[in-house]
């Protein structure tokens, strides 16, 4: 048994999944329209097992965050040089809460933020 995926709310999925595949460089795991209005997609970063299923709110009963007010999604993210990929995403137009800064436990880490608001912590150490 493994984790396949946790769920994140997003306005639109096509925006949702051009950010995600084209900007972060994710691969699209499953991508099946489930019905005449629902529409199944998750995607996750090449190679890994474990993923992200992009949904609107109505489908997962859960509240949407804005860019405005971001909400920490509680997923976490390892990188292997932090600077470096706050620094290739901040070129490529993707916003942060924060900078890279060493973390108490002696990693460093930063919180990203898609284009719904949604927050991700980035860290070298979890």
């Amino acid at each position: 048994m493994h984790i396949f995926a946790s769920v994140v709310v997003v306005r639109d999925l096509d925006r949702s999944l051009t950010f995600y595949r084209d900007v972060l460089g994710w691969e699209v795991r499953s991508d099946n329209q489930m019905g005449a209005d629902y529409r199944f997609l998750c995607v996750a970063p090449p190679g890994h097992g474990a993923g992200i299923v992009l949904g609107l709110s109505e489908f997962y009963g859960m509240t949407l965050a804005s860019p405005e007010s971001p909400v920490r999604t509680n997923i976490y993210m390892t990188s292997d040089d932090v600077r470096a990929d706050y620094e290739r995403l901040v070129a490529l137009g993707v916003s942060f809460m924060t900078e890279p800064e060493l973390m108490p436990w002696g990693a460093w880490g930063a919180t990203m933020v898609d284009p719904d608001g949604n927050a991700f912590f980035m860290s070298n150490q979890v």
